[in-house]
């Protein structure tokens, strides 16, 4: 798909949700926020230099995906009497999630910017190969133990997930 890359104006998804990125500027600033404001949508403010906006952004995104992919996995792996031995945010473009054979579980980071059901159904499809390493029926019926509706989810990253890929930092990513 066409790339939109982070610049200041620019439309980006978060959570499902349609914002706008505003490269604030400034110098010393360095905490990303959302104004609500009255716009219609939410506007992403991104301080500091410009040139190192679109990076600034990509990690904050980054920290992001990891603080929710956190808590989805601890949610979901308590149902399961499991933990996940390790959480890593990765810039995947070939798959959504992994399950490594020592339990450490591999995201793509941009989950954020899928709505929060579908991230969390990401995150039940790899707690569930902490038990399964497969996709066999008991893989399955424990995916939809700890997340009984994720039809909707999978069906959702299927049609709409290769969106996705077209947002980014216009060249790279620097973390």
């Amino acid at each position: 798909p066409n790339r939109i890359p982070f610049e200041d104006q620019a439309a980006v998804p978060l959570r499902g949700e349609p914002h706008r990125i505003a490269f604030a500027g400034g110098v010393r600033a360095r905490i990303i926020s959302i104004d609500r404001g009255t716009r219609k949508h939410p506007t992403i403010l991104v301080p500091g230099p410009k040139d190192l906006a679109a990076n600034h952004l990509t990690r904050w995104l980054f920290e992001q995906a990891k603080s929710d992919l956190e808590k989805s996995v601890a949610k979901h792996a308590e149902l399961l009497a499991l933990k996940a031995k390790r959480i890593v945010i990765r810039d995947q473009t070939s798959r959504w999630g992994s399950c490594s054979t020592t339990g450490a579980l591999s995201f793509s980071w941009r989950l954020i910017l899928a709505p929060s059901f579908v991230l969390d159904y990401v995150a039940a499809h790899e707690v569930a190969h902490l038990i399964e390493m497969n996709h066999g029926p008991r893989f399955w019926a424990l995916v939809k133990k700890i997340r009984p509706e994720f039809e909707i989810a999978k069906q959702w990253l299927q049609v709409r997930g290769p969106d996705l890929h077209r947002y980014g930092p216009a060249h790279g990513r620097s973390n």
